[in-house]
């Protein structure tokens, strides 16, 4: 009696042994599909401008962080891309924009004013993969750059969730919100986006602003 007692209770343990493993290892892969499920799509333009070797210091569209040169929708883009452990892509173009600020500044109205829309390296070749995409931009002109056109053009976000993010010079969102809505009319846009300005991007409680700005989005892991 006691031997077929203790048959019984192993098997008891090993069946419910196997449940638990079963179920934390469909929970890792819940947590794992989740994380691949987010995308932080950003488009970036570095100037040369001097930041004389300092540390937490910005230029126009630039800025040292921690001994690192990077662009402030960049390094906007990589503290999101730690915190929610979703994939990066890097918007940029064919022709390469102006370095040097004041040349880059009269590109940028010409394209405005053309309504040029750059040739795109690269597309997301697994735009399915993803359900939430973070886009960021910087505001050249009040507007987004005419790059963002391009790619809102050969992208199609139907039932997507879009939550935006900028660096700015004083404009925050400017009409960007409203454009991206016309381009992208099936897609989810949640208005809560993140706006900061450029000279702020470098402040020490910057990474804490977008980390409760995360917190206060629905379904982020």
């Amino acid at each position: 009696m006691n031997k077929l007692r203790f048959t019984l209770l192993t098997k008891h343990l090993i069946i419910f042994l196997a449940i638990a493993f079963s179920s934390l290892s469909a929970l890792a892969e819940a947590a794992d599909n989740n994380a691949r499920r987010i995308l932080i799509v950003y488009f970036s333009q570095p100037e040369e401008v001097k930041l004389d070797g300092v540390d937490g210091v910005s230029g126009a569209s630039i800025l040292q962080k921690n001994s690192v040169v990077m662009g402030s929708t960049q390094y906007v883009a990589q503290i999101i891309q730690k915190e929610t452990g979703g994939d990066l892509f890097r918007i940029e173009t064919v022709k390469p924009y102006p370095r040097q600020h004041d040349p880059l500044l009269k590109y940028a109205e010409r394209e405005l004013k053309d309504g040029v829309r750059p040739v795109l390296k690269a597309k997301i070749q697994n735009l399915a993969d993803y359900d939430q995409i973070f886009i960021g931009y910087p505001i050249w002109w009040y507007k987004m750059p005419m790059v963002m056109y391009s790619f809102f053009e050969q992208h199609d976000f139907s039932g997507k969730t879009l939550i935006p993010f900028t660096t700015h010079g004083g404009s925050r969102f400017s009409d960007s919100l409203r454009e991206i809505k016309r381009l992208q009319p099936n897609a989810q846009l949640l208005m809560q986006g993140l706006a900061i300005s450029r000279d702020d991007v470098t402040d020490d409680d910057t990474p804490k602003e977008i980390i409760d700005w995360l917190n206060t989005l629905p379904n982020m892991p």
